[in-house]
């Protein structure tokens, strides 16, 4: 049997573009759009891969899913990263949208006002929310992850036909 070039490399590379483009603040937008960054970043790794392995070897649909799905795992750790050194350097919610949400609401419980105020103020991010955002990050990267890997092992399966 011949042996199969790392996935490591292509997970790390697709896991690293999806954590940059999740965690700036504008640009992470584009994954209201059926978490579009997340599926690039894992048909990306996809893409990677299939370029490793020999010309006579297709990328299989299970080799794409499993890249992919590395892809998501490394991304999810990345942006969670990203995303907390961006909120403790100082990208806070702008404090008239709180102001101008909590006015819109006035049903608002007390905790959940209080909350959203430590947070315009910088005192939100606490370990918790971290972990939350781990946690979070984990399930929605290594999921969308899977399917980008799918989606590249699709395309670029049949391009090396």
């Amino acid at each position: 049997m011949e042996k199969q070039p790392s996935k490591l490399v292509p997970a790390l590379i697709g896991g690293g573009v999806m954590a940059v483009l999740s965690s700036f603040p504008l640009i992470s937008l584009g994954n209201c759009f059926c978490c579009l960054w997340i599926l690039l970043g894992g048909g990306l790794a996809a893409y990677l891969y299939s370029k490793e392995l020999p010309p006579e070897q297709m990328l299989s649909s299970g080799d794409g899913a499993l890249v992919g799905l590395v892809a998501g795992l490394f991304g999810a750790l990345f942006t969670s990263l990203l995303s907390s050194l961006f909120i403790l350097i100082g990208f806070r919610f702008s404090p008239e949208i709180v102001s101008e949400f909590m006015e819109s609401n006035r049903d608002m419980p007390p905790e959940f006002r209080n909350f959203m105020q430590n947070w315009t103020d910088g005192r939100g991010l606490g370990s918790f929310m971290i972990v939350m955002n781990l946690f979070m990050n984990v399930i929605i990267d290594s999921i969308f992850g899977t399917l980008g890997g799918l989606i590249g092992a699709a395309i670029f399966s049949k391009q090396k036909q």
